[in-house]
């Protein structure tokens, strides 16, 4: 039997109800395909270059990556959600539209840009940029950025002052460079802060053993997901645990 991408990622959001406790994911999905993130996305784009012929006719063609964050930030409700690597912000997009919806939340990103000028900031051989003249984050909607807090620099270096000043912490994501040594260092920075119940989250988790050295540290079993948009997508890329 074929497999498409949208049941695979059915499949997924079915487990991470189960990591969560048996939680109804549904009403969230059903809330992304009557969202108007997917327009604003277009709308945005429609003058730049490289994206002007981008149309979303699902919500995932965004990718489950996405969908399943935003499920998350739906069931969970954090007040304080911090998250390493941003680009062009549609991650970021999501979560802020989770956040609107729940009422509350606060989402604090660190971002350290890779401008077209200047070339890729990742050491991990990631070459994707900027669009030539834009920001960090430049598709995030203008509406949604009240509860957005941007700082520039590596992970590494603003990650402990952040931390520091916050009296809690109830999600971290990871998807900053994806070396070792990053990963690593920002795993051992967030995992003492995040609450009780919070969760940690990496992309690109399988990239080396940063994270599968956190999980047999900490003694979680994590829920890896593969990250497909219409088509199957068999290779695992994003990892979750719960504290």
């Amino acid at each position: 039997m074929n497999v498409t991408g949208i049941e695979q990622g059915s499949y997924f959001l079915g487990r991470l109800s189960s990591v969560l406790g048996g939680r109804d994911l549904l009403p969230y999905l059903g809330e992304l395909h009557a969202s108007p993130l997917p327009r604003r996305f277009e709308e945005i784009v429609a003058d730049e270059p490289a994206f002007e012929t981008k149309r979303f006719t699902s919500i995932w063609q965004l990718r489950l990556y996405r969908v399943w964050v935003y499920c998350l930030v739906r069931a969970l409700r954090p007040a304080v959600f911090v998250e390493t690597g941003v680009l062009h912000g549609m991650t970021s997009a999501f979560v802020l539209e989770a956040m609107r919806v729940n009422g509350r939340g606060r989402l604090i990103s660190i971002d350290l840009p890779s401008y077209a000028e200047t070339g890729p900031a990742n050491r991990d051989g990631y070459t994707g940029t900027l669009p030539p003249g834009r920001e960090p984050g430049w598709l995030v909607p203008e509406e949604l950025r009240g509860r957005w807090e941007l700082h520039l620099g590596a992970s590494l270096d603003l990650l402990p002052g952040i931390l520091d000043g916050l009296d809690r912490l109830d999600v971290f994501l990871h998807d900053s460079d994806h070396t070792y040594e990053t990963m690593r260092g920002e795993f051992e920075l967030a995992w003492p802060k995040l609450a009780e119940g919070g969760a940690l989250i990496a992309d690109d988790s399988t990239d080396n053993t940063a994270f599968a050295e956190l999980c047999e540290r900490v003694g979680r079993t994590p829920l890896l997901f593969p990250n497909p948009n219409e088509q199957l997508h068999d290779e695992a890329r994003c990892g979750l645990i719960l504290k």
